[in-house]
């Protein structure tokens, strides 16, 4: 029985609906064998290699060692204590994540005889005698009196710091655009489209009020839409999550290169990203599951996913992964 276009159209709207071959074989009074082809000639329902070429996350490439060391900040009179002023020197030295110096900041501080309770006691009183405010000075004393605290965020830095070395050579490579970056420049969305903002606004380059910030905000996303004329689609549950995977990898990795090169605060994406990955939070609510391995899957990295925990897309994310089941095996 030959098919028409009509019909194969209508065999993979089924499926992405969720249904089995049997049941559309049985709808549409044809062989569950013919289904089963039409869906698997499509491609549709397996990983897209497309995909997967641009969203996977390449292997470590390059040597870790580092080319120069970070110099010792140099040692200040701040307080006028002089243990308390070369407490606050070896946090100094840890916070540089350089593991060079490391080591010998753990031998300082076992060597030095105040308590690091009474050194951020102390140091909080000359701040506020300074006239710091109180809340500068809540920051500016968070987590001094725990040494170990600042000792195992330089290890983690330190790791992290690492890995961005292994995978691009240095910090500088890391800040390059990717591919799919690359791609996004090259979309016709991203071009003569203003989202609905008024004259006033664009002048401005601000919205003011919640409800008009998430108008144009939803505008922007849709008018986006994923950049799919210039990316490719994720075909399944295991596509959308590779490719959240990467970008969380891809900020992990700039984040730490940036702050290596001296960024106050650490790079971001850039809003198209962001976009991109609100696009693909539809995506996990619309595409199904082909079997109960990839649903337990995809529930299991969803239950670890920092991002989705508490929004407001999680409900149908999860109704669709414990949805109908269906027969792909």
């Amino acid at each position: 029985m030959r098919l028409t276009p009509e019909q194969k159209a209508e065999i993979i709207r089924l499926k992405r609906r969720g249904l089995g071959y049997g049941r559309i074989a049985g709808e549409m009074g044809i062989k569950t064998t013919t289904v089963r082809a039409v869906c698997k000639r499509s491609g549709l329902f397996d990983d897209n290699p497309a995909h997967a070429a641009l969203f996977t996350i390449p292997e470590p490439q390059h040597s870790t060692e580092l080319a120069t060391v970070k110099p010792l900040p140099q040692q200040k009179v701040v307080t006028g204590h002089k243990q308390t002023d070369a407490y606050l020197w070896v946090l100094e030295v840890i916070k540089l994540n350089e593991p060079a110096h490391l080591a010998a900041a753990e031998e300082a501080l076992s060597k030095l005889t105040i308590d690091p309770k009474d050194a951020e006691r102390l140091y909080r009183e000359w701040l506020l005698l300074n006239g710091v405010d109180g809340l500068n000075v809540a920051f500016g004393t968070m987590f001094m009196d725990d040494p170990q605290y600042f000792i195992s965020r330089a290890k983690e830095g330190i790791a992290s710091a690492r890995q961005v070395r292994a995978h691009y050579g240095s910090y500088d490579a890391a800040m390059e655009p990717v591919a799919a970056e690359l791609l996004i420049d090259q979309s016709a969305l991203l071009v003569g489209d203003d989202f609905g903002m008024t004259e006033e606004e664009l002048a401005e380059g601000a919205t003011y009020g919640i409800d008009r910030h998430l108008e144009v905000e939803s505008a922007r996303k849709a008018a986006h839409n994923g950049f799919c004329d210039v990316l490719p689609d994720p075909h399944t549950l295991s596509d959308v999550v590779r490719e959240f995977e990467y970008w969380n990898w891809l900020y992990e990795m700039r984040h730490t290169a940036s702050k290596e090169l001296g960024w106050q605060y650490g790079a971001e994406h850039r809003q198209e990203v962001y976009d991109r990955e609100d696009w693909l939070d539809g995506k996990l609510s619309i595409i199904r599951p082909r079997h109960q391995r990839e649903a337990v899957d995809v529930l299991k990295w969803l239950l670890q996913s920092e991002r989705h925990d508490g929004r407001d897309e999680l409900d149908g994310i999860l109704l669709n992964l414990v949805g109908g089941s269906t027969d792909n095996d």
